[in-house]
């Protein structure tokens, strides 16, 4: 059962797309085929931020994920999206943007989708699209 807790807050910054903050649990798969459990901190449909431990980060990059370059290190992000009609999967392509060490085990890791699976970028337009709002216009003249 996929742990949900959604905040329909957007950051808008410099984004080219808005990020929505919801934990959801993703499992991050590395090009040897070892699963980590890590859990979103915001997704868009050009990437995600991912909270994870230390040990997980270990295994993306042993050498310290914050010294090495990380741009030959590519990921697959799988995903539950919870709906209306169901839970969809989201299998996508990453690259990691950036890494930040919050504490001696915790860091977050900024992604960007390079590319889906399965045609799973439709799973991710319709998630995404539970959260944009329909603008009402009053006229206050009437």
């Amino acid at each position: 059962m996929t742990n949900m807790n959604m905040n329909t807050h957007t950051d808008h910054e410099r984004r080219q797309s808005a990020r929505h903050k919801i934990r959801l649990e993703v499992n991050l798969v590395l090009a040897d085929g070892t699963l980590l459990p890590v859990e979103s901190i915001n997704i868009s449909d050009s990437g995600l931020q991912v909270s994870c431990a230390g040990w997980a980060v270990n295994e993306i990059e042993p050498r310290g994920i914050q010294t090495h370059s990380t741009s030959h290190i590519k990921l697959k992000a799988i995903i539950d999206l919870p709906g209306l009609h169901g839970t969809k999967k989201l299998y996508a392509l990453c690259k990691i943007i950036s890494a930040q060490r919050l504490s001696q085990e915790k860091y977050h890791l900024n992604l960007q989708f390079t590319s889906f699976e399965n045609g799973s970028e439709v799973a991710l337009d319709n998630f995404l699209s539970q959260f944009h709002q329909t603008k009402i216009v009053i006229n206050a003249l009437a």
